[in-house]
């Protein structure tokens, strides 16, 4: 199943204006977190491409970028959030941009929010959580990086994770712990986008 992620997934486009999204025929995925938190890694991951562009700079995606699968469903890589080094213009307009979209896109199946194994839920990501519970955006917690810390430390950061799911997502209590480099948790994530294409 997964070679019809890999083989009919293509790049459709970058946006960054809420008048020039693609039309709402098709159910979408999105993907969120930290600025360089591994989302293009992450999706490049799942469709086995190089679809989505990576910098070890944070804060180079600058749009919305739409991948479309098989015309059944898009992906969706949004900025990242907490990266303060560029002007509060272009800060702005991306907030707006996000905004606009988790609130008014009605295709919107769910979003995957990415946080980093190494640093937790920081204070921006519980903004997010807190963001997406008031906009009634359905949600899954995806733990990245977790080849670059320990056994230990990879626990006690799922375990807080989880309490902290319990408490403010009513929908999903799963949580995925993934690892782009060393391929960990791709079946997982590429098996729930599957279930909805």
């Amino acid at each position: 199943m997964k070679n019809v992620i890999e083989n009919k997934c293509f790049f459709l486009s970058s946006v960054t204006s809420i008048t020039n999204l693609p039309d709402e025929s098709l159910k979408e995925i999105c993907f969120w977190g930290r600025s360089n938190v591994g989302k293009s890694s992450l999706l490049n991951s799942i469709t086995n491409h190089n679809i989505a562009r990576i910098s070890k700079t944070p804060g180079r995606t600058t749009a919305l970028n739409f991948f479309e699968i098989e015309k059944k469903i898009r992906l969706v890589d949004l900025p990242g959030y907490g990266y303060a080094k560029r002007s509060k213009v272009e800060i702005y307009k991306w907030n707006t941009l996000i905004l606009d979209y988790l609130e008014s896109r009605k295709n919107l199946l769910f979003v995957f929010l990415l946080i980093d194994s190494r640093h937790g839920i920081k204070k921006n990501d519980s903004e997010a959580i807190n963001l997406l519970q008031t906009l009634n955006n359905n949600f899954f917690i995806v733990l990245t990086k977790i080849d670059k810390i320990n056994k230990n430390d990879l626990n006690n950061c799922y375990s807080n994770a989880s309490k902290t799911i319990k408490k403010r997502n009513r929908y999903n209590q799963k949580i995925y712990l993934t690892s782009s480099k060393k391929n960990q948790g791709i079946k997982e994530l590429t098996k729930t986008i599957l279930e909805v294409v």
